[in-house]
């Protein structure tokens, strides 16, 4: 088992006990992360090359950004999930953090399904869908669209993420 796929699976899982336990991702715990992902790159590029650790150090942290930045706006994802994917992305870089945020989206499309028809009314959310792309048309803006809190609606995104991780290297 590589360092990478050690630090990538124990950080997912940190960030999947802080954002269950207190709803949210302190950002010591990202400070952390980038600290410690850093020092593997710097570490372990010195022999192959400064240039592709750069590369792909900051080349996945600006793809999440690039990538979350209009859910950011319409508040529709935490900034807790947004900074782990970006740790996620420093440490595997742009391509396996591209495959991490697809299957990520896929697991929580899943997780969100069955949260609508097993513990939601899923007539209620949808109408709630509705009238926030109503009132988003007519007020030319993007309105908050999250109910933060704990909410039966709302999932924690960091267990879809660590979904991915583990897929990513349990799966090949």
């Amino acid at each position: 088992m590589s360092f990478s796929m050690l630090f990538c699976i124990v950080f997912t899982m940190g960030a999947v006990f802080f954002d269950c336990k207190w709803e949210k991702v302190p950002n010591l715990w990202i400070i952390a992360g980038l600290q410690i992902s850093m020092a593997e790159h710097l570490s372990g590029e010195v022999i192959q090359g400064l240039g592709s650790a750069v590369i792909r150090f900051w080349g996945g942290i600006f793809l999440v950004l690039f990538l979350f930045f209009p859910l950011f706006l319409g508040k529709m994802i935490g900034t807790g999930d947004i900074k782990v994917l970006a740790v996620l992305g420093s440490v595997l870089g742009p391509r396996k953090i591209l495959f991490c945020v697809v299957t990520a989206f896929l697991l929580g499309a899943v997780e969100s399904l069955f949260l609508l028809f097993f513990r939601c009314d899923w007539r209620q959310r949808f109408l709630y869908f509705f009238q926030y792309l109503q009132r988003a048309y007519v007020e030319r803006s993007l309105p908050p669209y999250l109910v933060p809190g704990k909410r039966p609606e709302n999932i924690h995104f960091t267990i879809p993420i660590l979904g991915s991780v583990l897929l990513l290297y349990l799966g090949g």
